[in-house]
């Protein structure tokens, strides 16, 4: 929270204006990386240093008492929260920052015009304001938090014990799901529906903590935040400290200046560069932070180039299957495969969940947007945007459960892990859509049907045409999320390595190989996985870039 704050104020209020863009896009790229790919460099970079560097340290400064007894293994709750907070800072800067934009211009104009450097206009005149969105944002990283699965799985030790420490192996309900489930469907009834009802309490949390996190940003968002009761208050003789000099002619009819007056006059100089100085050194501190939030990303991007630059650039990788396992020795030497089966498997899996979304989620953008005005149109959007924060786990759950039931042949298939994916993207092309028509000037509506154009086609040529750019972009968004998913393929597609046969047969993924053979202990399965990690994310960057460039020349209401 507080690195997040800081820089969401940095790139919002202090940063110089040439360099926003670039240092916003980079942050906002954290949000881009998928979770196993979180979790796949937790293991090889992070947990190494928490074991050997970090926790050690710890333990000899604190002597190892309290929070900070057990073993110091990496593999333990400290270890899962910090890459949960590099998951969700992303998140909190994005809102915050969105927060802190919508309070007027005009606050801070005028705390600067009364002499406050740009920190204390922030301090005094911004933060107040925008404090109920900080804290949507917060609860919204927080429901992300908790239905984080893939990430948690690989670092938090999968121990069904109470932590009694920060050091202490954990689990979570979204960790157990995602490993018991698909083993419990074959054991009985009762494991299963055991599993299933935690996902219920996960369900039941991450909604409560999505729908306080949204009122708060709605708050934020109709104007109903911020105001005279935000103002800082001082006291009487606090402004008379800082009184114009008219008012000692008055009581002073011979001009004699006060004592305190005087004495004030002359620590000016001393408290003007105080005050620069703390301007300069919360400058320095968000600044760090941003940076701080970075280096994540930097690492990330480093490690893939490193360990999967040699088989991206084999043009084998992206036609071959995955070779046997086996380790290199003195005289043995390992074959080289590829990816091929998991990246046609991504391909058609994208296909097909955008065939579902994309209809269904614009459509009901449409009707939000210029038919909504009514009883339904507010809850239907409500439900949309809680309907966001809901764990791709228990997405993949409630597939999983629904296909057991109705067509249980095609329980672990393309089909189940389509409409798993469909189910993933559909309130992000929803909400982008509604929002992109929004966008779209309510005379550009008027003049076309003064011109006799039916509604509806006003709606379909004439709105949707000119937000075109902006709808695109959402569904290259949702793409991008559905694209990365892991958890709710783990359960639904029922395997990694098959070469795609059919929708009803199980079917391979480029996040499922990196998270099945990226640590597999295999030498030539870990170089392919950490080649998909590297496609994975120049894909993701690809489209997040894309879909910056594409929101730039969409349309505004001016």
């Amino acid at each position: 929270m507080p690195v997040a704050l800081a820089v969401a104020v940095f790139l919002s209020e202090l940063a110089p204006t040439r360099a926003r863009f670039g240092l916003t896009t980079v942050v906002d790229l954290l949000a881009a990386i998928p979770s196993v790919v979180y979790g796949f460099w937790a293991v090889l970079i992070l947990v190494p240093l928490m074991a050997h560097t970090v926790e050690p340290g710890i333990q000899h400064a604190t002597g190892a008492v309290g929070p900070f007894s057990g073993h110091a293994g990496g593999l333990d709750v400290l270890t899962a929260g910090i890459v949960l907070a590099v998951m969700i800072l992303p998140t909190i800067s994005a809102v915050s920052r969105e927060a802190l934009s919508a309070v007027s211009r005009q606050q801070r104009e005028a705390a600067m015009s009364l002499g406050a450097t740009r920190w204390e206009a922030t301090r005094l005149a911004v933060l107040g304001p925008a404090m109920s969105g900080i804290l949507g944002a917060i609860l919204l990283g927080l429901g992300r938090a908790l239905g984080e699965t893939i990430a948690v799985t690989l670092v938090v030790g999968n121990n069904n014990q109470v932590p009694t420490s920060l050091f202490s192996p954990g689990q979570t309900i979204s960790s157990l799901i995602a490993s018991d489930l698909n083993s419990a469907v074959a054991q009985g009834p009762l494991e299963f529906s055991a599993l299933v009802e935690l996902g219920l309490v996960l369900l039941l949390l991450t909604i409560a903590v999505n729908v306080v996190a949204r009122l708060m940003i709605w708050r934020i968002r109709s104007g109903e935040a911020g105001g005279a009761r935000h103002r800082r208050k001082h006291s009487r003789a606090s402004l008379l400290r800082f009184a114009p000099a008219l008012d000692s002619g008055v009581a002073n009819p011979r001009g004699v200046e006060p004592e305190w007056r005087r004495a004030a006059l002359a620590r000016l100089p001393e408290r003007i560069r105080r005050r620069h100085s703390v301007f300069l050194l919360i400058a320095g501190l968000c600044f760090l932070a941003t940076v701080l939030a970075i280096v994540p990303l930097a690492s990330i991007l480093y490690t893939a180039v490193d360990l999967g630059g040699g088989a991206v650039v084999r043009p084998t990788f992206y036609t071959e299957t995955q070779p046997s396992a086996c380790n290199p020795g003195a005289l043995v030497t390992c074959p080289i495969g590829g990816v091929g089966p998991q990246i046609e498997g991504t391909l058609i899996l994208l296909g097909l969940a955008a065939a579902i979304a994309l209809p269904v989620g614009i459509l009901i953008g449409i009707y939000l947007a210029e038919y909504g005005r009514n009883r339904l149109g507010p809850g239907v959007s409500f439900v949309t945007d809680v309907m966001t924060g809901i764990p791709s786990i228990l997405l993949g759950t409630f597939v999983l459960v629904v296909f057991l039931r109705y067509y249980s042949d095609a329980a672990s298939s393309a089909l189940a892990g389509g409409v798993a994916l469909s189910v993933l993207m559909l309130p992000l092309i929803v909400r982008t859509t509604e929002e992109a028509l929004k966008t779209v000037p309510v005379a550009v509506r008027e003049s076309a049907l003064a011109l006799g154009f039916p509604r509806h086609r006003v709606t379909l040529r004439v709105a949707v045409g000119t937000a075109r750019n902006a709808i695109v972009t959402g569904a290259l968004l949702a793409a991008a999320r559905a694209g990365g998913e892991t958890a709710a393929l783990l359960l639904t597609t029922g395997g990694f390595q098959y070469w795609p046969l059919g929708l009803t047969h199980p079917i391979g993924a480029l996040p499922l190989v990196i998270f099945e053979a990226g640590l597999s202990g295999y030498a030539n399965w870990e170089t392919d996985a950490w080649g998909a990690t590297l496609l994975l994310l120049g894909i993701m960057l690809i489209i997040s870039l894309s879909t910056r460039l594409l929101l730039r020349r969409a349309p505004s209401n001016e």
